[in-house]
């Protein structure tokens, strides 16, 4: 293995007129071939700053063009392939976030709507206790009304049992 500084010149050398796109060995640690989705310099000089100086000429020395027409036309078939179902996928991927983007709204609006929701059974649920109280109090002022006679000189002969007129006749 030579210096870094002279892998790195050995580097550029064979990266000399390889166009973005091309097909590549080892542009990555975990790859064996790969396209060059920016320039070779880019990758050199992302080696050269960005990894571990203990690494740096190993990978200068790995990463290497494949020269054209020497992957063969499976290979090229399969990449085409491979290049039409990334585009669909980043597509696909486009509208999931799209849809994502609408749930967290809709969400929000549902947060937002469930809020209102508790506020306005919070307010019928005192509104009822409040009814109830005052409907209390009005069976106690009937009840006392009663009391008085003034209902049986009203109405003489009345079925009214409490509860309803339709009380169970006698005969």
């Amino acid at each position: 293995m030579k210096t870094i500084e002279e892998e790195a010149a050995a580097c550029r050398a064979a990266f000399v007129g390889v166009p973005v796109g091309a097909p590549v060995l080892h542009c990555h640690h975990d790859a064996l071939v790969a396209v060059l989705f920016e320039s070779a310099e880019n990758r050199i000089n992302y080696i050269l700053h960005d990894k571990p100086q203990t690494e740096q000429a190993l990978r200068l020395r790995l990463f290497r063009p494949i020269p054209p027409g020497s992957l063969g036309a499976e290979w090229v078939k399969a990449h085409a392939e491979l290049v039409k179902a990334d585009a669909e996928w980043d597509k696909a991927h486009a509208e999931l976030d799209k849809a994502d983007a609408e749930w967290v709204k809709a969400h929000a609006e549902w947060d937002k709507a469930h809020a209102e929701l508790d506020k306005a059974q919070a307010e019928w649920l005192k509104a009822h206790a409040e009814w109830l109280k005052a409907q209390a109090e009005w069976l106690k002022a009937q009840a006392e009304w009663l009391k008085t006679g003034y209902h049986a000189a009203i109405c003489p002969d009345c079925p009214w049992d409490g509860t309803t007129i339709f009380a169970q006749s006698p005969h």
